[in-house]
């Protein structure tokens, strides 16, 4: 079609042609209401061209009596309309001739369409909306039958006129008055359905973006679960308001899932959708390979069942990052079902609980009565396993603006484009899978730590010397226990840290302190139990006593601890961390901002006991616990809702308590001459400041994250 001509002497082509359901859709300029649409140009046959340039072929489905009977009328003036018998046959074309040697086009007899189709449709008339249009006609005629009862008698004059066949059979128009009942944010708005010539026209709201497809294909490595959260929800709550609309999609896919420079998710093409009847079914149709399960391959009837099987394939496909199920044909698709091995999605994510592929596989069984219900049942139990789908739409949006931003808006143009990385501001750019990498580094590298102190102090090792001085056996299991523990860090930091603990636990016991021993192995089991088990988050918190406190830097352990946990765990990890501080310090450091890790590793032959002692007896030691126990508890209870205002309030909260922590350690540690802290605690309250901040950044809160603790079965079960 030419560039400068108007669709429907209305609409202006304005972007090239691309492949939609069964048509082609073109973006156009409604040079009326001056905005974009999206135009779906679906080509008809040669007998339903014919048939829509009828006489009366835009006839619509009218009551013709109070029992909610069903005959057709004109939408325009019928009054002028000749009758079947008034028309002059001999002057027609052959297949509109009922006498004709040509058979009609959309039978094979050779009587008019109007002929073959009674006052009232027959029960088994086959158009979808025939029920609900009943039923509406019904309640309109109930509404007005006190009102008629008391008029004069009156005969519509259109009804005197044979009825004509609507144009419900037209490709496209049950595709129009399905999304049309559909009204949703997740669901593409249809405007408007006309026929001219051989090419029928679906009026549709033009979303500015790019396809599941393309996101797959070419921001796949960029992909979060908290895409795939956003992604996952939307499909779903469109599916969720189609099937409480008795509409059955029948094919969801890649394709048919747009997502706009919002980065919103709307469900497009009903193509193929059906009403379902009072049992909940519909009637087989098309479908694409890969995403419709077996009894949509087999013709049976198909309830909501079908478009839940063909999200879970969606989901299936975003966190697994293929299709097992598409194949060349039917057949082999069937078998691709019935047979495939499946990727463990929990395997290709390292923060997706193992219990998701349950959900998933559930929802992708053969047998459908072994499914769930609904797909509100299947979207419940899913979405407890994904992301924050208020980040994933944000991260959507960015991705969505680079793919935009980039080519001259021509096929050749977007055809030479090589993908790249999009322009992703930095809090965007870290994403759920880097900090979980992070997260594990940390459980590795601390653990560790730790437990090269606990062996090496052990009597039978000897410090560094004996540490140089191993062989054979003893070699072998030092560095093998390290190793092992280390890998248990990295792999579970809560079980790396549970065991390093115990294992500094098993060394002070060897070194003559087994009050101060039984006291961190009792504190660690309760500790673990109650908080660490729960997450990477309360492990790592309490593994930054060890690790930043090697320099000095211990402000930083109330600080993680207030950031990433709810307040009661918080507070847990805070007091446990003070715990581990004090005994650290009382290795030769006496200073709880710090245990100077280069100079006091080594704790052989010292009275860790009598520091302990000591160290708790002087007031500046409760100034700082005091501090850390508020700074931790601020913080978690204003990260508890998501909002920029208390993530501030909370920052500044936590932060003011750690310097007034520190400058009360320092009044009472100068005999109360002087409020000014050492160089090294203010180094450190300022960088646990400076952490905060960046981290609360790169961090936003959340309701899926502080609204609720994610771990709540843990600790039901």
């Amino acid at each position: 079609m030419a560039r400068n001509r108007l669709i429907l002497d209305r609409y202006r082509p304005i972007g090239e042609s691309r492949s939609g359901g069964f048509g082609t859709v073109r973006v156009a300029w409604d040079t009326r209401i001056q905005r974009k649409v999206a135009i779906k140009c679906i080509e008809l046959d040669e007998g339903d061209a014919a048939r829509a340039a009828l006489p009366g072929a835009n006839a619509v489905q009218r009551p013709v009596s109070d029992t909610g009977d069903y005959g057709y009328s004109e939408q325009a003036d019928t009054a002028a309309m000749p009758s079947f018998d008034e028309v002059d046959w001999d002057d027609a074309p052959p297949w509109e001739d009922p006498s004709g040697n040509d058979a009609l086009p959309w039978n094979e007899s050779n009587i008019p369409p109007w002929e073959d189709m009674p006052a009232t449709p027959p029960p088994d008339f086959e158009s979808p909306f025939r029920k609900r249009d009943q039923a509406e006609a019904r309640r309109a005629a109930a509404g007005k039958r006190d009102d008629l009862a008391a008029a004069p008698a009156y005969r519509d004059p259109a009804d005197e006129f044979p009825p004509v066949r609507s144009l419900s059979r037209i490709p496209g128009l049950d595709e129009a008055r399905t999304a049309a009942m559909l009204t949703d944010p997740n669901i593409v708005t249809v405007y408007d359905f006309e026929v001219q010539g051989r090419t029928a026209y679906l009026i549709m709201e033009y979303i500015e973006g790019i396809t599941l497809t393309e996101l797959l294909r070419d921001y796949a490595s960029y992909l979060t679960l908290d895409m795939v959260a956003a992604v996952f929800g939307s499909i779903a709550h469109a599916l969720e308001v189609a099937h409480e609309n008795q509409v059955l999609h029948l094919d969801i896919k890649p394709d048919n899932v747009l997502i706009n420079r919002q980065g919103q998710v709307k469900v497009t093409d009903f193509g193929l959708a059906t009403l379902a009847d009072a049992g909940g079914f519909g009637a087989a149709g098309g479908g694409t390979i890969g995403y419709m399960p077996l009894e949509q391959m087999r013709g049976e009837n198909l309830d909501a069942r079908c478009d839940e099987w063909a999200l879970a394939s969606v989901a299936y496909e975003m966190l697994a990052g293929e299709n097992p199920f598409i194949a060349s044909d039917l057949s082999r698709a069937e078998s691709a079902i019935e047979d495939a091995e499946l990727v463990l999605p929990s395997l290709c994510w390292d923060d997706l609980d193992p219990a998701a592929d349950d959900v998933v596989f559930y929802a992708l069984d053969p047998d459908r009565e072994q499914r769930y219900d609904s797909v509100t049942d299947f979207a419940e139990e899913m979405e407890r396993f994904l992301g924050e789908p208020k980040q994933g739409h944000r991260e959507l949006a960015v991705i969505v603006g680079d793919a935009q931003g980039e080519g001259d808006g021509t096929e050749e143009a977007e055809a030479e484009r090589a993908p790249r990385a999009p322009r992703v501001p930095l809090r965007e750019r870290l994403t759920s899978r880097q900090a979980t990498v992070a997260a594990h580094v940390v459980g590795a590298a601390g653990s560790g730590a730790v437990t090269f102190v606990a062996l090496a102090n052990l009597p039978q090792i000897g410090g560094l010397n004996g540490i140089l001085g191993l062989a054979g056996p003893a070699v072998l299991l030092f560095w093998g226990l390290l190793a092992l523990i280390a890998l248990a860090g990295a792999l579970k930091p809560h079980l790396g840290a549970l065991l390093a603990y115990f294992a500094l636990a098993a060394a002070l016991i060897a070194q003559n302190a087994p009050a101060i021993g039984c006291v961190l192995l009792a504190a660690t089991a309760v500790w673990w139990y109650f908080a660490g088990r729960a997450g990477n988050a309360a492990a790592n918190a309490a593994l930054a006593v060890p690790l930043a406190g090697a320099v000095g830097g211990n402000q930083l352990a109330p600080a993680a601890a207030g950031l990433f946990l709810p307040p009661l765990r918080a507070l847990g990890t805070t007091a446990f961390s003070l715990l581990v501080a004090a005994i650290l310090a009382s290795f030769g450091a006496g200073n709880l901002l710090g245990w100077d890790a280069f100079a006091y590793w080594e704790f052989a032959g010292t009275d860790v006991q009598a520091n302990l002692g000591a160290l708790l007896l002087q007031p500046a030691t409760w100034c700082v616990a005091a501090s850390w126990l508020v700074a931790a508890g601020a913080l978690a209870v204003c990260r508890r809702r998501p909002s920029r205002v208390l993530e501030v309030l909370g920052v500044a909260l936590a932060g003011a308590a750690l310097a007034a922590g520190m400058c009360a350690a320092a009044w009472f540690a100068s005999g109360q001459h002087s409020w000014m802290p050492s160089v090294p605690a203010v180094v450190s309250t300022v960088a646990a400041v400076a952490f905060l901040v960046a981290a609360s950044y790169l961090s936003p809160p959340s309701d899926e994250e502080w609204g609720e603790w994610p771990d709540e079965e843990l600790y039901e079960n």
